[in-house]
């Protein structure tokens, strides 16, 4: 259901080279979680934890279009995460997700979707 690959470059290397990588194959950053300042707002301390929320805007304009309510599965989301000295990306695979939902009518946008998404992941680390 994940798509995972183990960076060979540390956690901050690998944020900097993901946002050119993105940004290189046609998507745009919309926003950078930073979960492990939230919980440490909180008392909380984790490893170095981002959730990268990206769009396309082709793809998202064909997808509203064939039915709004597919806009709960947007934006595409990136995760970045140290764990045990090591750094890791992962996404869920949009075609997965697609299937799951029988919404067969965006299955090619979705496939397309995760095919770049993975050559992102692919890319940067």
């Amino acid at each position: 259901m994940n798509y995972k690959k183990e960076s060979s470059k540390d956690f901050f290397q690998t944020l900097s080279d993901l946002q050119n990588v993105i940004s290189a194959n046609g998507f745009r950053i919309l926003h950078i979680h930073n979960v492990k300042e939230t919980l440490a707002e909180k008392g909380f301390n984790i490893d170095e934890y981002r959730i990268i929320e990206i769009c396309n805007a082709k793809f998202a304009n064909t997808i509203i279009n064939k039915n709004k309510e597919y806009g709960v599965l947007m934006p595409c989301k990136i995760i970045l995460y140290a764990e045990n000295g090591k750094v890791y990306l992962t996404m869920q695979d949009p075609e997965v997700l697609i299937n799951k939902f029988n919404m067969e009518d965006v299955k090619d946008i979705a496939k397309e979707v995760g095919i770049i998404m993975k050559k992102i992941i692919d890319e940067t680390i």
